[in-house]
Order: C-alpha cells, then structure tokens, then sequence
C-alpha cells in the first residue's frame, strides 16, 4: 500500500514538475472535483452493484492533456451468493492520465480518452463473523465527454473498464461516473 502511493504521488508531482515548461504556451490550470460513480464488479459467486463519491485533483497542461490523483469510497451493496447474503464495500484511490480531443470553434466540448492505476481495496461480508478485505491493483481505461460552462466550471460523463490485478474474489468491474469540477 505504501509503495503505490509513493509511487503515485511521485508520478503526479513528476508529471507537474516536466510540464512546467509547456506553461508559455498554454495556461496551467490546476483544477478540483467531485463525481459519483456506479460500479459493476464480476466477483466470484455474485456480481456487486455500488454507488461511490470521490474527490480528484488535477492539473491541465494543455487543452489536450491532464492529470488527476482520485479517490472514491463506495456505500454498501447487499448480494446474493451461493452462500447466503454477502455484503461489500470498497474504497479506491490513483492516478489517472487523460486525453482530450476538443470539438468545435470555442473548445467547450471535448471528447476524452483515460488510462490509469489504482488500489482497490473491498470488503467483504459473508456473515457477521466472516468478514474478509481484499487489497489489489485496477487498471483502468475508458472514454467519455467533457463539457465546459465556462473557464472554470466544468462537467464530465466516463465509462471505465477496471481489469484487477492481486485481487483473488474479484475479476474486473465497469465504471460509470459523472463529475462536475472547478478549474483554478
């Protein structure tokens, strides 16, 4: 757990630092935001559905580029399996890398493009006493749209593919998200 977010925060403060010098031509604009996400997990047995909220960061260092430390936690789903009612959770935070190609004169549409790395970690509720936490890696990549109100307010709509790695009970899980972010 630790080596990834070591990792993390030093591929993003990497990723700030080496695009300084494309600030002449375009204006840095670092940005916040917040989504909701609906997630489809395809588990062992059961297939998950969870409803998530997170907060990102990120920083544009072109029209055509951008980078975002995540993390999101999820509510608890209720699920039917093989052995009765099992219950799961899970929480998740990374890196993202994304790709825009603005449409239009005024650039406010973009279609995007995402690729990124995360830790998963979900947990597992068999029965009151059997309880289990799974901690693996996601690598995610997907695609929506990005439309901007203006120069600061701005909305998004994401499909994410999320392949798992280290995570035994878990196969992969598709994301859709809707977030609305502010740039600075």
């Amino acid at each position: 757990m630790k080596k990834i977010t070591i990792f993390l925060t030093t591929a993003f403060f990497a990723s700030v630092c080496g695009f300084e010098a494309q600030a002449d031509s375009y204006k840095y604009t670092p940005y916040i935001g917040a989504d909701y996400t609906f997630a489809q997990t395809d588990a062992e047995g059961f297939e998950p559905k969870h409803h998530a909220g997170g907060l990102y960061i990120g920083s544009d260092y072109s029209k055509y580029f951008s980078t975002e430390l995540f993390a999101h936690q999820s509510s608890r789903a209720k699920n039917n399996g093989h052995t009765g009612d099992i219950r799961t959770s899970y929480y998740n935070y990374g890196l993202d890398i994304l790709a825009y190609l603005p449409i239009g004169a005024e650039d406010r549409f973009s279609l995007l493009a995402t690729a990124g790395i995360g830790e998963y970690v979900y947990k597992t509720k068999f029965s009151p006493t059997d309880r289990h936490d799974e901690h693996g890696y996601g690598y995610r990549f997907g695609g929506g749209a990005k439309y901007a109100f203006n120069e600061h307010w701005q909305t998004r709509l994401i499909a994410r593919y999320v392949n798992f790695d280290k995570l035994s009970g878990y196969d992969h899980a598709t994301e859709y998200g809707f977030g609305v972010e502010y740039h600075f």
